[in-house]
């Protein structure tokens, strides 16, 4: 608690205190000047009743002025000394009497409008005037200490008391006003937390609103690329077909004799045109993955099938290249339920890449059945890939090598049409490279297990193979 909240709590308590003990004083003073005869023999109680008032007064003004300390002297002191007149006026050799408990009031009062140690202190400021006011007299011996050291002790016991008490006092408001300051910040805390939640509610009903409107507009874009993409991939086959199939039978002569320059360049017009047609297949793949209308058709077969159809198209890409293509096959083939067509598109699709970044060495295809997974490895020794790239290879048209790029043209789609193929038949593609280590890319599939009247069956297609 703070101290500005503290001279609060002084005040109030001052408030009062002051008037209560003001007007007993007063009572206690008309009282006496009724039982005696002359004022004059009652000035004590005249002089007292004039000035406990105007003290009063004086100290209720400096604790408004926020001078608490300062008032509590004022107060306790005042009326102290006036005590002290009256026992020195009214002092009879042997006789102590009730006027020096007295200022045990005092000694309350100070410890609850100033600090609970004040008790002392005014303890020891009744207990200094006591004995002046007997050394005044003359009357301080060892008989008179004797005699007040009932009153002293008691005055202590009540500063002691005072003390506990106004610690105890205050303590009980300090935790009572704390847990008010607590509930007050909580409630607070709550408001403000409410508007916020509130706030918060009302742009995420805006962003929700944002969302479906930019999601409808990806919607609407995505199946209008899509036609657009199936419309101009169905436009150009036809000719490129053509294009294709024309520059090859001119090649062979179906129109006449051609020279070797030309066979060349009708060559170079055919291997342009398959690779425009890869490039279309690429993205009309690409646009029905995004539009869902990507769908499999999946058979049992033996694993072998699709990894030897996928070496053989391979091979024709090797040549006039020093690479060796290397066959790590399994001695039992396992049975797969895939796509076949699909499943062979991702491993020519990893082959082939291999086969444009590799110059030398090797090229592997290696199959290992392991309990309910089979992994499929193809392995090459070309420029490799840095270990920060492996992520982004798989995203739609990125290279991560530009000068490999332009040198090699792609779409940069065959990874990532592979990962979805992969991924479509409840498999994973992870790869392992480093920048001229070669590269390793990684398959998982699951082994098919099935039935025995399964297994009879695909034996039966194995042989008729």
């Amino acid at each position: 608690m703070d101290q500005h909240y503290r001279q609060e709590l002084r005040a109030d308590s001052s408030q009062l205190i002051f008037p209560v003990v003001t007007a007993l004083v007063l009572l206690a003073c008309f009282a006496q000047i009724l039982a005696t005869a002359s004022l004059i023999a009652s000035w004590p109680y005249v002089l007292y009743a004039i000035v406990g008032p105007i003290g009063t007064v004086i100290a209720w003004r400096l604790i408004r002025q926020e001078k608490q300390k300062a008032g509590g002297l004022v107060f306790n002191g005042l009326h102290l000394i006036m005590l002290t007149v009256i026992l020195v006026y009214t002092y009879q050799p042997g006789v102590v009497g009730s006027l020096p408990y007295l200022y045990g009031l005092f000694v309350v009062i100070s410890g609850m409008i100033v600090m609970p140690a004040a008790s002392f202190s005014t303890w020891f400021f009744a207990t200094l005037l006591i004995a002046l006011g007997m050394g005044y007299l003359g009357e301080w011996s060892a008989a008179n200490f004797v005699a007040y050291l009932p009153p002293i002790l008691f005055n202590f016991l009540l500063a002691v008391v005072s003390f506990l008490t106004a610690i105890e006092w205050q303590t009980a408001v300090e935790s009572t006003s704390h847990l008010h300051r607590r509930v007050q910040q909580r409630r607070d805390e709550l408001f403000a937390a409410q508007e916020e939640l509130r706030l918060t509610n009302a742009r995420l009903h805006y962003l929700n609103d944002q969302l479906d409107i930019a999601r409808q507009a990806a919607e609407n874009e995505r199946d209008l690329r899509t036609r657009f993409m199936n419309n101009v991939s169905h436009e150009l086959r036809t000719p490129l077909n053509a294009i294709v199939n024309f520059a090859h039978i001119l090649a062979l002569g179906g129109r006449g004799p051609v020279s070797e320059e030309q066979i060349d360049y009708l060559h170079r017009v055919e291997q342009s045109g398959w690779h425009l047609l890869e490039i279309l297949n690429d993205l009309l793949d690409m646009a029905q993955i995004e539009s869902g209308e990507f769908k499999l058709h999946l058979e049992t077969i033996y694993l072998y099938n699709v990894c030897e159809e996928a070496m053989t198209s391979t091979r024709g890409l090797l040549l006039g290249k020093e690479i060796e293509l290397v066959r790590d096959y399994p001695v039992e083939w396992p049975l797969v339920r895939v796509d076949q067509m699909r499943l062979k598109q991702a491993f020519i699709n990893l082959l082939g890449n291999a086969a444009k970044y590799t110059e030398q060495g090797h090229i592997a295809l290696r199959v290992h059945p392991n309990g309910s997974k089979v992994k499929i490895i193809v392995e090459d020794t070309g420029i490799g890939i840095a270990p920060e790239h492996h992520e982004a290879i798989f995203k739609e048209f990125h290279q991560v090598d530009e000068t490999a790029a332009r040198r090699r043209i792609g779409t940069g789609l065959g990874l990532p049409i592979t990962k979805h193929l992969i991924e479509r038949h409840g498999g994973g593609i992870t790869v392992d490279s480093e920048v001229g280590q070669g590269s390793k890319f990684i398959i998982t599939l699951p082994i098919y297990q099935p039935d025995e009247k399964s297994v009879v069956q695909a034996d039966l297609d194995a042989v008729a193979v």
